[in-house]
């Protein structure tokens, strides 16, 4: 038995599509970052989930994409 990880070739492509679909960064822009976006399902979580309809993923606070909305509270 090899310890190599097995790898989900196809889930890794669609993954990689959609973080150049989705421009998702590891930083924040001019202090817009996921933690304060209107679809970060979790606000004062380090992650949380993301629910916009194109993302659905779990996110990091500080990252951000081109999704990113600002919340109700800003």
């Amino acid at each position: 038995m090899s310890d190599e990880p097995i790898v989900d070739e196809e889930a890794f492509a669609a993954t990689q599509r959609l973080i150049r679909l989705t421009a998702l960064r590891g930083s924040p822009i001019e202090g817009d970052g996921c933690a304060n976006c209107y679809y970060y399902l979790e606000p004062g979580a380090e992650l949380a989930f993301c629910w916009q309809e194109k993302l659905q993923m779990l996110v990091g606070a500080s990252w951000w994409c081109h999704f990113w909305e600002m919340t109700d509270d800003d």
